[in-house]
């Protein structure tokens, strides 16, 4: 299984972190990855459901993507599982700067909701 596997719906890239603990080993790979993906896409989800633990180096990974792709008015979510994970993210405040669900289906369908509400609201 790869460690990090990418998905596409729709205009959403997905990007499916399969480690049970993301850590300074795989930071640079998430940060290039993510990289990748800011430069062709719009609307990034992280699925970090699989994770018990995330390091400060790959949380740091993804603030740094979160920062890029806010340059360029993009979105950026986090899906977390409701386990040991969430009260870490929680208690750091991290849900203040990610947009953070609990399900995948939640986050796409959010952020697809975030495209046609823009879409209605320019039409008016």
């Amino acid at each position: 299984m790869e460690a990090i596997k990418r998905t596409l719906q729709g205009e959403i890239v997905i990007e499916k972190v399969n480690l049970i603990r993301a850590t300074m080993h795989e930071a640079f790979e998430i940060k290039e990855i993510l990289n990748d993906d800011i430069f062709d896409y719009n609307k990034i989800i992280i699925d970090l459901t699989s994770c018990d633990y995330v390091d400060s180096t790959f949380l740091g990974a993804l603030v740094f993507s979160y920062r890029k792709i806010k340059e360029k008015n993009g979105t950026f979510a986090l899906v977390i599982s409701n386990g040991f994970l969430s009260k870490s993210f929680l208690y750091s405040d991290i849900s203040s700067i990610f947009k953070v669900y609990y399900s995948l289906k939640e986050a796409i369908e959010n952020l697809t909701d975030t495209n046609k509400k823009e879409t209605i609201s320019e039409e008016h």
